[in-house]
């Protein structure tokens, strides 16, 4: 701040200086000023030349140590060459080796094929020649075989002329009458040869089928099923009649809503009756009764009829699984769901004694063992309609007409081939019987229901059935007995042979047999056979005492 003050005073004074002193004043500023300049640029000068030795020092220093480094990388990069090269050189050395060896084998090849490659041409161009040859032949030949033509149609229509004039009548009527009487020789050639092998057919084609049929079983491992029928329900004691029985019959009277079947309880039985048509109902009705009398209380009719619901969700349930079980067993596709369910159904269905659910498990592997043994029909379809064939014996408690319809128009409704529909339909022959698939479903049906054990009659049934047949054989003139064998499958008539000759015997089976057809129910075939009985009688003499 004084400086300031110092300077600006300085300034003050000179604005009283004259012009003339102003110069000189600034002559002696200039003359000052000009040897500090003069000092300070030699300086600058000095310290610009020292750098720039330092500079030129620091490079050339760099550049030593540059031209260093860059011989030592040369130095290192020869050493790393020399070193790849020793290594790879034996590599290298054999490498071409084997290049001069393909070289050579491959100018070898080459010479080879060039050679081969002539003499095939060689050998072309010899048969080309040849064939050439042979060309000409056959040009020669050809204009033979067109003379000679010529000629034997020539003489042909000479012949056929001289022919027709001698016969008075002309070609065309000729050659029809020639033809037609060819056609006659030929079908009575084609009936000689059906009749033969119609008669080697007859003589041989029950050994075929029972060999057939052997076969089919052979392989058939199914096991047997040994129930009989739905099991009745008992009373264990007295309490569970009390429990179950009240006073005013609410409670049975409650069952038989729920279920659709009677009830029936007999004070002098502890057997639990249940009537119904509908198998399933009696099924449902047994399952009631034994979840109701496990019951240690009185049982109200709020309770049966719940448990009535429980056990008939469970029992379609089962039937469901039943039928999708079977359908799997078999390998069946595509099955529609009522088909399946009706099948589960089938599990309480009994005909004979013998489990339907299980017969038609049992006929659809033997039809399809069966059609693979024979190769003319497809197994899988002979199963299908195997399964099917007694589906309508689910049914046939709520609709009119035999089983086999009954089946036959129910899956039919539901999408099944025509001719699975026909087997069903014509299994008991409703309707006759025109694939060879439908007669396999008969078969495997009555092998089936024949298998030992398979099916029960009742004594009482049975009893009746022979008796039948005994009424039937004896009505007729001549008949002296009558004996039933084989279970009720074989009626074996005795005949006076004075009465009855060998002619009237075979009119008195087919009357008989038409008979029993007309007038009795029964499954499969019955045989009948007539025997004619002589006794003859011979007395000795006396002998001596």
């Amino acid at each position: 701040m004084s400086n300031f003050n110092f300077f600006s005073n300085d300034l003050n004074s000179l604005q009283f200086l004259s012009p003339a002193g102003l110069s000189l004043l600034f002559l002696a500023l200039v003359l000052g000023a000009l040897p500090a300049f003069l000092t300070d640029r030699l300086v600058r000068r000095s310290r610009l030349k020292a750098a720039q030795l330092a500079a030129q020092e620091i490079l050339d220093q760099t550049r030593e140590e540059v031209e260093l480094q860059e011989l030592e990388r040369k130095e290192r990069t020869q050493e790393i060459e020399d070193e790849v090269r020793r290594r790879v050189e034996g590599e290298m050395l054999a490498i071409e080796e084997r290049i001069e060896d393909l070289e050579s084998l491959i100018e070898e090849r080459r010479q080879k094929m060039d050679q081969r490659v002539h003499q095939e041409k060689s050998r072309l161009g010899q048969e080309e020649r040849e064939v050439n040859l042979y060309g000409d032949k056959v040009k020669v030949l050809e204009n033979r075989f067109a003379q000679r033509k010529s000629r034997n149609e020539s003489a042909v229509k000479e012949i056929v002329d001289r022919l027709c004039k001698k016969l008075e009548q002309g070609k065309e009527a000729y050659v029809e009458k020639l033809g037609q009487q060819m056609i006659e020789e030929t079908e009575l050639g084609a009936s000689r040869l059906l009749s033969s092998i119609e008669e080697e057919t007859q003589e041989y084609v029950e050994d075929y089928a029972k060999l057939v049929l052997d076969r089919a079983l052979s392989r058939f491992h199914r096991p047997y099923c040994p129930e009989r029928g739905i099991p009745p329900v008992y009373f264990a004691n007295a309490e569970q009649r009390k429990f179950l029985v009240d006073a005013n019959g609410h409670n049975l009277q409650t069952l038989a809503e729920c279920t659709g079947c009677d009830v029936i309880v007999d004070e002098t039985m502890d057997l639990v009756g249940v009537a119904g048509f509908d198998p399933v109902r009696r099924e449902l009705t047994r399952r009631v009764l034994e979840r109701c009398l496990k019951e240690r209380k009185p049982i109200k009719p709020e309770f049966i009829r719940r448990t009535c619901e429980n056990i008939k969700r469970e029992l379609f349930s089962l039937i469901r699984i039943d039928g999708d079980s079977l359908a799997k067993e078999l390998r069946l596709e595509g099955l529609h769901p009522e088909v399946r369910q009706m099948m589960g159904s089938l599990r309480y269905r009994y005909s004979f004694t013998q489990n339907q659910y299980f017969h038609c498990g049992e006929v659809g592997w033997l039809c399809g063992l069966l059609a693979q043994e024979l190769g003319t029909v497809d197994f899988k379809k002979a199963r299908r309609s195997g399964m099917l064939h007694d589906l309508g014996k689910s049914m046939d408690h709520e609709l009119e007409g035999g089983h086999a319809v009954i089946g036959a128009n129910f899956i039919q409704a539901r999408g099944e081939a025509p001719d699975i529909v026909h087997a069903v339909r014509a299994h008991h022959y409703d309707e006759a019987p025109s694939t060879d698939m439908a007669f396999l479903v008969i078969a495997a049906d009555a092998i089936s229901g024949a298998r030992p054990g398979a099916r029960r009659s009742t004594m009482e049934s049975y009893n009746q059935k022979v008796t039948e047949l005994e009424t039937i054989a004896k009505s007729f003139e001549g008949v002296t007995d009558c004996i039933i064998l084989n279970g009720g499958r074989e009626c074996r008539v005795v005949v006076n042979s004075r009465l009855v000759d060998d002619l009237k015997a075979l009119t008195l089976t087919r009357k008989i047999a038409d008979r029993i057809q007309e007038e009795c129910n029964y499954p499969g075939q019955i045989k009948v056979v007539v025997v004619r009985e002589t006794v003859v009688a011979e007395m000795t003499k006396s002998g001596m005492g």
